[in-house]
């Protein structure tokens, strides 16, 4: 018995020498560990949240715009041993291999419900506007059953967020918010304020414009696609590449055209992939499609001012949240494990949504814009008419008139609505 003693401490040196954890320290909020690359933090929030950080060289001090509720730091245990270091509350527990870094999350009867991929960690040095910065970048385990929903109100037509690649940028009709909630039963919160690539596709295209002669004075090029020829106008612009994948199976396809634009069109070998047409779409969409192994034609087109970037990734049952610009490593995982206990405990600590006041349940009357005040009295008036209940009418943009685009002016035409009891709200 006292050999195998000796042995044991012996082998304790080897067992230490290929770990990236050398040493770590509670804290009043949770626990920080030093390890060969930077400081890692695990932080409680919350009998079902736990946040975590990784910074260098120092833990920067960041604004709280997100988290921004007083809270009790929760009861937390933590669990040493030679493999691995546990924090647990009450709800969830999370788990730091010391080998390899790599962060996995249990519930509280021990299963693993979320995993970083091991080496996956990402804090690289980088610069935006002459300002030093890092870009930080992490990488998730997503099993082949896993259903993933959130990141805000997009036009791409994604239900299932898994292996889909998107831009999380806010412009008009798009909002984007770096949350998501899986069907294994938690909420992840990527904490980051600026530019977010979720799933981001790392494979770009090269794309020439093609050019065509001007036959008339609506000069016009030809897509050829499985539903027929288009044409296009003359302020917009084709163009075309080719590119190869390795293998058979299903890609994602990212399109940034740089700015707003009013369709969405990509064609691989004659078939559209995304086909979409608005007044208000977003510079970024992406689609997932099936290719076979070899090289493929790709054609896009869009207004001509704008400048299109076309990528694709394949599908690797991963999940990765990417930050060009960023202070440090930041995310939050909440566990339920319904979506009712996650958005609960999310609110509790980012703040309470307030209940819209009565009226604003009501019928809403809402176009494109009104040209004139007249014209929008008239049209309160005639639902008056007709006795047809309406608590709100939007104006919608223009209603600055000469005074500039936005420029928050308001017009008479407001104190003539309220006088047929309505309310108005400029957007």
């Amino acid at each position: 018995m006292t050999g195998k003693r000796i042995i044991w401490i012996c082998l304790i040196p080897f067992l230490c020498l290929g770990q990236v954890v050398e040493d770590f320290q509670r804290t009043a909020d949770g626990i920080q560990m030093s390890m060969q690359d930077g400081t890692l933090g695990i932080y409680p929030l919350s009998d079902r949240a736990v946040r975590i950080k990784f910074f260098r060289p120092l833990r920067p001090s960041v604004p709280e715009f997100v988290i921004t509720q007083n809270f009790t730091v929760p009861e937390f245990q933590v669990a040493d041993s030679p493999e691995k270091v546990v924090v647990t509350v009450k709800y969830l527990s999370a788990v730091l291999d010391k080998q390899n870094g790599n962060l996995s999350f249990l519930n509280h009867s021990g299963k693993t419900f979320l995993s970083e991929l091991a080496g996956s960690r990402k804090l690289m040095p980088d610069s935006a506007l002459s300002e030093p910065c890092f870009r930080a970048e992490q990488t998730f385990l997503s099993p082949a059953h896993e259903y993933l929903f959130g990141l805000g109100q997009f036009q791409d037509g994604h239900y299932n967020l898994r292996n889909a690649s998107r831009r999380l940028t806010q412009v008009n009709s798009q909002i984007s918010l770096p949350f998501i909630y899986s069907s294994e039963g938690y909420g992840l919160l990527w904490h980051q304020y600026g530019l977010v690539d979720f799933n981001p596709a790392d494979n770009p295209i090269s794309l020439q414009e093609q050019k065509q002669a001007n036959d008339g004075p609506t000069p016009s090029a030809q897509v050829t696609t499985s539903s027929g020829t288009q044409k296009v106008a003359q302020n917009q612009s084709l163009y075309s590449g080719h590119f190869k994948v390795p293998e058979d199976g299903v890609y994602s396809i990212f399109l940034d055209l740089g700015d707003m634009d009013n369709r969405h069109l990509v064609v691989i070998d004659g078939k559209p992939c995304i086909d979409v047409s608005n007044y208000w779409l977003p510079p970024a969409t992406s689609a997932l499609v099936d290719l076979n192994a070899g090289e493929h034609q790709v054609q896009l087109i869009c207004k001509s001012s704008n400048t299109p970037r076309i990528s694709w990734k394949q599908v690797d049952y991963l999940t990765t949240f990417r930050s060009p610009n960023a202070r440090l490593l930041d995310y939050i995982v909440f566990y339920g494990p319904s979506a009712d206990s996650v958005i609960s405990a999310y609110r509790k600590l980012s703040g309470d949504v307030p209940m819209l006041p009565r009226w604003a349940y009501g019928f809403w009357q809402c176009r494109e814009r009104y040209t004139s005040s007249a014209h929008l009295v008239e049209t309160v008036k005639e639902f008056r008419k007709r006795d047809l209940p309406m608590d709100v009418i939007v104006q919608d943009w223009q209603y600055w008139g000469n005074h500039g685009w936005g420029v928050p002016r308001l017009m008479r035409f407001i104190i003539l609505i309220l006088l047929h009891l309505s309310k108005i709200y400029t957007i």
